[in-house]
Parts: structure tokens; sequence; C-alpha cells
């Protein structure tokens, strides 16, 4: 079967550019992940959100699952074609993308307030009806249920965290906020898509040189092996400054409609996630400075 890959990003498009070979990771519903050296790459049905690792095919969910892939296939690559071998017949997807996004995040313009992108984001995140970590930036009360003890770790980190900046503990701070790695259920959990969120407020807020920007960086690099592959397959384009498309549209301050619709279009509670870490490090941004 021939079927096309129609959208990507400008990350895995160059990643592409120096890749061979591969082998199937895992699959799931909507999504084949490759395993190559260094990152994880996406086949993904028609219409998904698009990540800095997305390989948009034109195949539904149901055709992707009737090609069979499992988990160990190999997987050869060229600038024309992606191909999963089988004994029996294999899977080739035609690579000629017609759109591919700049993955790379902007910093705000320097006209546009981080205020005004602070105040959308909290509104986004006050209509969401995700869980996650939304109850601790919504108001919204949590499940009382081994969610609660999630909950709870995660604000003690997010709480001793903002006390250790505020003394200018950079260190200190940056390896509190790192426990944050892992902590959650899914694919991809709370904790690791909020740190993507953090990571994504840095660059709006042109605070990549600042001490506790740095210090986090080389805290969540050591840390990766905390989390699953997929999860931190996402921390590791975070830290390359990759960006899903609805973290690179932020920089134009769309409305919190559109914020809340983009972000929710992500995943269960992923996109809030990421949503509630941008909100806390916007939060943080003012005294950073």
């Amino acid at each position: 079967m021939i079927s096309m890959i129609t959208d990507t990003s400008s990350y895995a498009d160059d990643f592409l550019c120096h890749c061979s070979s591969g082998t199937v990771h895992s699959v799931y519903n909507k999504t084949i992940n490759i395993q190559t050296p260094g990152q994880l790459l996406a086949l993904q049905s028609a219409s998904s959100p698009l990540s800095p690792v997305s390989l948009i095919t034109d195949l539904t969910a149901g055709m992707l699952k009737s090609l069979h892939i499992e988990p160990g296939q190999a997987v050869r690559f060229s600038r024309e074609s992606i191909e999963i071998l089988s004994s029996g017949k294999s899977a080739l997807f035609r690579y000629i993308p017609g759109h591919i996004y700049p993955s790379g995040l902007s910093a705000l313009s320097a006209g546009s307030s981080p205020d005004v992108l602070k105040s959308r984001v909290q509104m986004a995140v006050g209509r969401s009806a995700a869980d996650g970590f939304g109850p601790l930036f919504s108001l919204r009360p949590g499940k009382e249920s081994d969610e609660s003890l999630v909950l709870s770790a995660a604000r003690e980190h997010m709480s001793r965290c903002r006390l250790l900046l505020l003394k200018q503990e950079y260190m200190e701070a940056a390896h509190t906020l790192s426990r944050l790695i892992g902590l959650g259920i899914g694919l991809t959990p709370s904790g690791d898509d909020f740190l993507c969120g953090v990571l994504a407020s840095i660059t709006l807020c042109r605070l990549s040189d600042h001490p506790f920007a740095r210090c986090l960086a080389a805290e969540l690099e050591s840390h990766l092996s905390d989390t699953n592959d997929i999860s931190a397959t996402f921390l590791r384009c975070a830290l390359q400054n990759q960006f899903s498309l609805a973290v690179c549209r932020l920089p134009d301050l769309p409305p919190a409609d559109e914020i809340l619709q983009s972000f929710e279009a992500v995943g269960h509670s992923s996109g809030t996630d990421t949503l509630c870490g941008i909100l806390y490090a916007l939060d943080l941004a003012g005294f950073l400075k």
C-alpha cells in the first residue's frame, strides 16, 4: 500500500535529511512511532495535531491500523519515501509534504505584552474541562483519588520552586521543578507536558540565558530517562526549542477560545497541562528579569 505524508514540521523534515534507517518503536490507535538514532518520529493519521516529530499521513485511523504494523519492524528512509519493511507486504509512505510548519518557537515581539498572553492563557485554562494539572490553575477541585496525590506533589514542587527563585537560588529551584518529570499517568505524564510549557514560556519571554533557565535545561537533560520514551521525545524537542504548532502560534497572541481549541486537540489533558506550564512560567517571568 502506498500512502502520502502530507504535513510535517521543519524539525522532522531536517531530521529526515540525516536519517537512513530505524525501527518501529510502538503502535497506537492513530500513531506509529518510529525509533531513529537520537529521536522518535511519529507517523500519524490525517488531521492529527502537528508536533515537531509529526509525519501526518493521508490515512484515517482505521486505515493506519489496517496496515498491521508491529513494533520491531525495520524502517527505511529516503528523501522521497519512508518504507516500513515486513516479511509480508511493506508499507510505503511517499514523502512529498504539502505543508511544513516552522517548529522553532519565536519570542514575543518587542511590542507584545507577556501580560496579554498570560491573561488569555489563564482564560483558556479556566475554560478547559481536562484533568491533569488544570485544577491547580483554574480553581477546579481535583479528584479524590490517586490523582489528588499527583496534584499535591505537583503543587509542592511548584510552590517550592517559586520560593527558591525569590531567593535567587536558581540551581535548587531548577532541581525542584525537574522533579515533575514523569509525574502523572499516560503516554505523556502531566509533569512532562507542564515542563514543556515552562520551556516554551522561557523562550517566549526571552529568558533562555537566565541562570534559572540554564540550570533547568541541564537538569531536564540529565533526567530524560526518568520518563517514558515518547514523553522524553517531546521534552528533548522542547530543550531544542522545537514545539507543536499550537505553541508556535502563541507569539501572535491568539484569543483565548482559539488557544483552548488548538491545545485541547493535542490530547486528553496534554494540551491543557502544557498551557499550565506556560501560565506558571509567564507568572514567574516578572521576577526572573
